[in-house]
């Protein structure tokens, strides 16, 4: 693998940051990786999100998405400062990519506007399409690579197509560091599943986190659970 562990040098400074249960469990702990996927999953406001670019721009990526190579920069202050006090362990990937969901649709329309794009117009596509696209030229294996929920904009035939594709990515030499709310894609095989919740970081199998329980819930008793909400 080439990411092993992340370390917080020390605590952000006193703000929105510094109470994020993601940052307060990485002041207590560092953060091991210990498989090949890791899939990280948790409520929104809980810093999935946030660790994952927090990682891929300590890691060299461009913190709106693309390669260490993507020079793209349409937003100020697109992403939390959280990467400057972040050490990683780790060791050098010949190439990779970070797919922010995001800032995807400027990303697309920065590939578009390179002379010798290496990808075909993603704008002239549906978000699911170009998505998809995206990871089929662009990704491969011996690599690393930070997806952040990636299921926006795909249908759940597609998620299960997504998650196949990372699985194999992962079994030619790549290594995945994911950020999803996808039951689906929280599914692929052998992946280190972490849930994020105001404890802290856990380790979590399929069937014991959040996104996975609410999901078979829904699915044993779609108009039960309708109807409660709607009461």
């Amino acid at each position: 693998m080439f990411l092993r562990a992340a370390l917080l040098d020390a605590p952000p400074a006193p703000g929105w940051l510094r109470e994020l249960p993601v940052v307060r469990a990485l002041t207590a702990a560092p953060l091991e990786f210990t498989s090949s996927v890791t899939v990280i999953s948790g409520e929104n406001g809980a810093g999935k999100s946030t660790l994952v670019e927090a990682l891929a721009v300590a890691s060299g990526f461009n913190p709106e998405g693309g390669s260490r190579h993507a020079t793209m920069q349409m937003m100020q202050d697109s992403v939390s400062p959280l990467h400057e006090w972040l050490t990683l362990r780790r060791r050098n990937a010949p190439d990779g990519f970070f797919l922010r969901g995001e800032s995807f649709y400027n990303l697309a329309g920065w590939y578009a506007g390179l002379e010798d794009s290496p990808l075909p117009d993603l704008l002239r596509m549906s978000h699911g399409q170009s998505l998809m696209s995206l990871i089929d030229r662009r990704f491969h294996g011996g690599g690393l690579f930070f997806l952040d929920e990636p299921e926006a904009g795909l249908s759940t035939l597609r998620q299960l197509e997504l998650l196949g594709r990372l699985w194999h990515l992962a079994d030619a030499g790549s290594q995945i560091i994911m950020a999803t709310h996808s039951p689906v894609l929280l599914a692929i095989p052998g992946a280190q599943i972490l849930e994020i919740d105001a404890d802290g970081i856990h380790e979590r199998r399929l069937e014991d986190t959040e996104a996975f329980r609410a999901a078979r819930e829904f699915a044993a008793d779609p108009e039960g659970t309708a109807e409660y909400l709607t009461a």
